[in-house]
């Protein structure tokens, strides 16, 4: 874990560059497919379907676009809720606002 500063624009910039997001996305989906098929099935991703509604077709599996697409909607709400006043969090290192705060910090190196 580390701690990190970002607001809601580090994040709706992250999203932004389809490139990077895109990147962590496909990234992150691999690791839950653990079958490599592909599709992330109810028991690859158990924990975060007993919450959330990934599988918007209900066809019992969550594909890339799916996974996609309700990531960036969790992101923007996180940063609408965050808004564009800086803010110190706690963030693990293989999540995605730990992400788009390296991505941000890269952005600003360069």
């Amino acid at each position: 874990m580390s701690v990190e500063i970002l607001d809601g624009a580090t994040i709706v910039n992250f999203m932004e560059d389809e490139e990077a997001f895109n990147l962590q996305i496909c990234d992150r989906f691999a690791h839950l497919d653990s079958d490599h098929d592909g599709r992330l099935s109810y028991g690859e991703m158990l924990k975060e379907l007993q919450c959330l509604r990934f599988d918007h077709d209900l066809n019992g599996t969550v594909d890339l676009e799916e996974f996609k697409s309700e990531t960036k909607q969790m992101m923007l709400a996180m940063a609408n809720g965050m808004g564009f006043l800086p803010v110190q969090m706690v963030l693990e290192e293989d999540s995605f606002l730990k992400k788009a705060a390296e991505w941000e910090s890269a952005k600003l190196a360069a």
